[in-house]
């Protein structure tokens, strides 16, 4: 039986070995080389054809945005898995990557994700789980991670900008979260949020709301 093969990715070295060094150690992993560079992931990527590539972000998300954009091109058959960074909470990073490792994984989760993806169980784009969030909470802190304020989600949403703070509250009980970017950032790392947030039906990106509690955006309350 063929091993699963496998390219690491990243800039910082001792993590890449570490990880190196506990998937060769298995009898059906095969690590085909480690790489620092984007350039040299695209490049290897496309010459070996990996089944998976482990990939911790760079610091920059402009570059492991454009990295996973390449990817999918050159290698579409390829599962991406990322190590958690600040980035990925961006959400086109989030778009084209099938799984991203939690905080707290360790060396059993490591491998049942690598073995779980190459074996075509799960492919992008990954299932979600079951969410603890209601439906308005997740559009909510959906729309929140499209860095909208609360007037903008409230006329986005159709409901009042109190309505808004308290489904923001619920969410962040519910999460353990301090903060709206603390709240995202566990939403997206757990799967529970969509990678887009909801939108006006003409597409545009609603503008802050006047204060007239007339109005009817304001008013129709779910």
């Amino acid at each position: 039986m063929r091993p699963i093969r496998v390219l690491l990715a990243g800039e910082h070295r001792l993590l890449q070995d570490a990880m190196a060094g506990l998937l060769g150690a298995q009898r059906d992993i095969r690590v085909l080389a480690t790489v620092a560079s984007a350039s040299d992931t695209l490049y290897l990527a496309t010459e070996l054809r990996p089944d998976v590539i482990l990939l911790e972000p760079w610091s920059t998300p402009g570059t492991v945005l454009h990295t996973l954009r390449t990817l999918r091109g050159l290698v579409p058959q390829t599962a991406i898995v990322l190590t958690p960074t600040t980035c990925v909470t961006v959400p086109a990073v989030l778009r084209v990557t099938h799984r991203i490792l939690p905080r707290d994984a360790g060396r059993e989760v490591l491998l049942k994700t690598v073995r779980t993806l190459a074996a075509g169980a799960v492919r992008y784009p990954a299932e979600q789980p079951a969410s603890p969030l209601s439906r308005r909470e997740s559009e909510v802190l959906s729309a929140a991670a499209e860095a909208m304020t609360n007037q903008q989600i409230a006329r986005l949403l159709g409901i009042t900008t109190g309505t808004v703070k308290r489904h923001m509250h619920a969410a962040f009980r519910k999460l353990g979260a301090v903060s709206r970017l603390d709240a995202v950032s566990k939403a997206y790392m757990a799967g529970l949020l969509p990678l887009a947030a909801p939108r006006p039906r003409n597409g545009s990106v609603p503008k802050e709301e006047d204060g007239d509690s007339s109005s009817p955006a304001r008013t129709r309350e779910r």
